[in-house]
């Protein structure tokens, strides 16, 4: 083998080691491109699903804000609305009191009071419109006293001796007292519509 034989084995081995050592680095360089460019799609979709889910959370939150602010609005209209309806019966109620009705009903409510109240010596306060059909309908019953009072408001209180009894029959009371019942009767007819 000559020596230009030589160099031109030499060249082309080197060449060929050459052309090995591109192919491998093109090789492992396209290996760390794909690794880096799926590392940089994975970082970009933890990125996005993390977005997205802060995105989804603030959704929820919104809604549910919005939810509960529209219910609040709801239930603020519906408690005027009883509030109303409560007012308006309150203004009825002389009306009412006057009433043959409330009046057919007078004796046994005044009879259900005086029961609280037993045999003892009693008041029934009322307002003057009032005392006449009272006084009329005890008439026979000497241990009650029937006194008009101006603060009684509509219908009546009956007092044990010594104030130890004391049962409001008023139209206001009794109202009062179903005034939640009225209450959630008016939010389920309102619902009904």
């Amino acid at each position: 083998m000559t020596l230009s034989n030589l160099d031109e084995a030499l060249r082309a081995r080197a060449q060929d080691s050459a052309d090995a050592i591109l192919s491998a680095a093109r090789v492992d360089a396209e290996r760390i491109a794909a690794d880096a460019a799926r590392v940089i799609e994975e970082r970009r979709s933890a990125v996005l699903n993390s977005r997205e889910d802060e995105y989804k959370a603030e959704a929820r939150a919104g809604i549910a804000a919005e939810r509960h602010e529209a219910m609040r609005a709801v239930l603020l209209a519906k408690t005027r609305v009883v509030e109303r309806v409560l007012q308006r019966a309150r203004a009825l109620l002389r009306e009412s009191a006057a009433s043959e009705v409330y009046r057919a009903g007078l004796e046994d409510e005044l009879t259900r009071a005086l029961g609280f109240i037993g045999d003892e010596k009693a008041l029934v306060r009322c307002s003057e419109s009032l005392a006449p059909t009272l006084r009329q309908t005890l008439r026979s019953n000497p241990n009650v006293d029937v006194e008009v009072a101006d603060d009684i408001g509509t219908g009546f209180v009956a007092i044990g001796s010594g104030g130890r009894v004391r049962v409001d029959s008023t139209l206001e009371t009794r109202l009062d007292r179903l005034a939640p019942v009225l209450a959630i009767e008016i939010h389920e007819r309102l619902e009904e519509r």
